[in-house]
């Protein structure tokens, strides 16, 4: 017997639902997809092609200090001297760049005392313990806005741990504790086995090492790894789409026949 009218309806509407769907999820992806190749072309345009960040180290980031969101996709890593007045000055750089991008960048610290700063050692073991209290970028930044009065006094960070409020004797035992020093030797061999010039402030922002330390330039190197971030997520959505896409063709097809062999049956 033929399938009554409301029947063939319900099945009708089925098949056009699931090609409405696909037709807007086609669309959506579509509109995506050629603004992020507007977006990558008008980058790679403004970039110049610059050779000087061509090169991607990969660096891991360890157990090394993470300031910002841990979770942001893109890495900046930072090697740094507690007593050298530029790595004092890129401070400010950082806390601009988080600023303007909390929820996409983080901050990897890692040290590289120069041997001729005779406290920088000491400085950075001190900032180091004050993250077992949560307070290193506190400390981390009062150490360095008076970085030239390490000189004189190399405990002066237990001033600023008092402070902070911390647990005093925690503090000192913690600063004396031989992991810091094997953590500060590992990072200072990453920076030495990656860079030819044994310098600091050392940076790589997305694992390229940028040719100039401004925010304007930083954040073009950011965008452009954000835009490659998407892509991949575009790339995933369009593979999910794919298959989603072939499903529901078979399931058209199932309909198409079941709607044809009840129309057809005698």
């Amino acid at each position: 017997s033929y399938l009554n009218e409301n029947e063939n309806t319900k099945i009708l509407k089925e098949i056009l639902k699931e090609i409405e769907q696909l037709k807007k999820g086609q669309d959506k992806l579509s509109k995506e997809i050629n603004t992020l190749k507007t977006a990558q072309a008008n980058n790679q345009n403004k970039s110049g092609g610059d050779k000087a960040a061509a090169a991607v180290k990969d660096v891991p980031i360890g157990n090394s200090i993470v300031l910002g969101d841990p979770k942001a996709p893109v890495t900046i890593i930072k090697w740094t001297d507690f007593q050298w007045p530029y790595c004092a000055k890129s401070v400010s750089l950082i806390d601009d760049v988080l600023k303007k991008y909390p929820n996409d960048v983080k901050v990897v610290v890692k040290n590289f005392p120069l041997s001729f700063h005779k406290q920088a050692r000491k400085a950075a073991k001190y900032a180091l313990a004050a993250s077992r209290q949560g307070k290193y970028k506190e400390m981390y930044h009062m150490i360095m806005e008076n970085f030239r009065k390490l000189k004189a006094n190399e405990d002066l960070p237990l001033e600023y741990a008092q402070a902070l409020g911390l647990d005093m004797a925690q503090f000192k035992k913690d600063a004396e504790d031989p992991y810091f020093e094997d953590l500060i030797k590992k990072e200072s061999l990453e920076l030495a086995q990656n860079f030819e010039r044994k310098s600091v402030p050392k940076f790589l922002v997305a694992g390229k090492e940028p040719s100039s330390r401004s925010l304007h330039d930083w954040s073009r190197m950011i965008d452009e790894e954000r835009l490659k971030i998407h892509a991949s997520e575009c790339q995933i959505c369009e593979d999910s789409l794919s298959m989603k896409y072939n499903s529901s063709i078979n399931r058209i097809m199932q309909l198409a026949e079941k709607l044809y062999f009840d129309f057809n049956q005698p």
